[in-house]
């Protein structure tokens, strides 16, 4: 009779795809190899190896799980995203963002393999797919840029420019049911709440004695301690970084509380509102108070309610009597600063700044290539022009050293979110999927504002979980369609 048992490269594809363990003989050979040669290099090198064996005990299998159960990277990743600043300010050197890179890797080489096995490429066909892998594709253009003063920047600008342009996908084929979907987006707000509570703890006890060694170390006290007072950085590590992500959830969270029911979850998402607007107010970051009226008007605009727009008057004057009331108080003084901008001394410089730039954009349609300004230009061509011009915008940034042609793109995948996502919403019929979309929308526009005055997409963590945002999002308008779907063939 003939033997019908798989071979074992069949059964190491199917390992691939998850579909099966590697057998208990492959087990054993494989250790039994590998025992010796760890013994040897263990007498060679000592603790090293050792203390590098148990690393890869741990982070090798869930590496390899990470390659088909894209589950298990994407929280690596959200972890990293919320606590990776910390062992940075513990243990200095340490190769995060490699670590990153591989989770990111190993995810997306998975994905790719299923999607080619199973011919399915419905991963990549999002509404907003296009316009993504073309902003990409611009990023990767950019080595051939003949004005780029170095290749080597380029490099290592690529990994995290396209890397985490990958996450929308990853994160996308990972949501393939609701509830993976609702996990997802609590967890996210179960960690802000816990850098928000950590965030405010700072501002009224001060920093952990770990965190202020590291503050007086690279000599940073200016952009932390204004005024007699500690800036809330929680476990991001940058307070404008921070601020903007505890804006961003408050607002979202505002949004969910409209349409999820149960005691406890709303307790839960009115505490973690509390929380991160504390938290953002405590961070001291102007850019973040922009956040919140651009977020209700754009709330408003979404609702197509006349009753929410003659709110606008209402919520307009009491924006104006914060902004002009006189005050002792540090946090409202804090807030009226960012409405007298033209009164402070960084914006006319970063004014001045613009300015200057303006006429070489326009001469320069593809840029000066990644990495020729800011703190990569100082690293790879130092002495250069571009090199010397602090970008301070995120959209500056990407027509410095994309061009105006790299913005468009840039600004395309913003108008694919927020427009696109719009025309769906309003098509929308599940109040649950409608409250995460709307959120996030109207949450997602502000930082298009935001990025004229800072970076906000382009630095980590934001660069991180702004593709997480967009992929529930999407996976959210994805799930009402099927559901109004098979309504639809139900009631027919």
């Amino acid at each position: 009779m003939k033997n019908l048992s798989p071979s074992s490269g069949t059964i190491l594809g199917r390992f691939i795809r998850g579909e099966g363990g590697i057998p208990s003989w492959m087990q054993w050979v494989f250790w039994l190899c590998l025992v010796p040669v760890i013994a040897k290099l263990m007498v060679a090198k000592g603790i090293i190896v050792a203390l590098g064996i148990i690393v890869m005990v741990v982070a090798l299998p869930v590496g390899v799980s990470a390659l088909w159960k894209t589950e298990i990277g994407i929280y690596i990743m959200l972890g990293l995203a919320f606590f990776v600043s910390i062992p940075n300010r513990l243990f200095e050197g340490i190769p995060m963002g490699i670590l990153l890179d591989v989770v990111i890797v190993t995810m997306l080489v998975g994905v790719l393999y299923r999607s080619t096995y199973n011919k399915d490429w419905s991963t990549f066909s999002s509404p907003v797919s296009i316009s993504i892998l073309l902003w990409a594709g611009m990023n990767v253009f950019e080595l051939f840029n003949p004005m780029a003063a170095s290749r080597q920047a380029w490099f290592f600008v690529i990994r995290p420019a396209v890397g985490y342009l990958m996450l929308f996908f990853l994160t996308y084929d990972m949501l393939t049911t609701p509830k993976k979907m609702y996990r997802l987006l609590f967890v996210i707000l179960g960690l802000s709440l816990f850098s928000a509570s950590w965030g405010i703890w700072q501002a009224n006890f001060g920093y952990f004695s770990w965190e202020y060694n590291y503050v007086v170390r690279h000599d940073v006290m200016h952009l932390v301690f204004n005024y007699g007072r500690w800036r809330a950085i929680g476990s991001i590590g940058s307070p404008a970084q921070f601020g903007i992500l505890m804006a961003f959830i408050s607002m979202l969270c505002v949004a969910l509380l409209t349409a999820f029911k149960g005691t406890f979850t709303r307790l839960f998402l009115l505490a973690t509102f509390v929380a991160t607007l504390m938290g953002m107010v405590y961070s001291g970051t102007r850019s973040a108070y922009v956040i919140i009226p651009i977020f209700y008007f754009a709330w408003v605009v979404l609702s197509r309610s006349k009753k929410l727009y003659y709110s606008v008057i209402f919520a307009g004057a009491l924006m104006v009597t914060v902004a002009v009331m006189p005050t002792n108080n540090y946090h409202i003084q804090r807030i009226q600063s960012t409405f007298k901008a033209s009164e402070d001394a960084s914006y006319q410089t970063r004014a001045r700044n613009k300015a200057i730039i303006f006429p070489w954009i326009l001469k320069h349609p593809i840029g000066g290539g990644l990495g020729s300004t800011g703190v990569w230009g100082q690293r790879f061509s130092p002495g250069t022009f571009l090199a010397n011009f602090p970008p301070d915008s995120g959209l500056i940034r990407v027509a410095v050293e994309l061009g105006w042609i790299g913005l468009l793109f840039f600004l395309n995948v913003y108008y694919n979110i927020l427009v696109k996502g719009t025309f769906l919403f309003w098509k929308m019929k599940n109040k649950r999927y409608k409250a995460i979309v709307s959120g996030m929308i109207c949450a997602i526009a502000p930082l298009l504002v935001v990025e004229w005055g800072q970076e906000v997409v382009g630095v980590f963590p934001m660069s991180v979980l702004f593709w997480l945002f967009a992929a529930i999002m999407f996976r959210s308008i994805d799930f009402d369609q099927k559901e109004q779907a098979e309504q639809a063939k139900f009631e027919s």
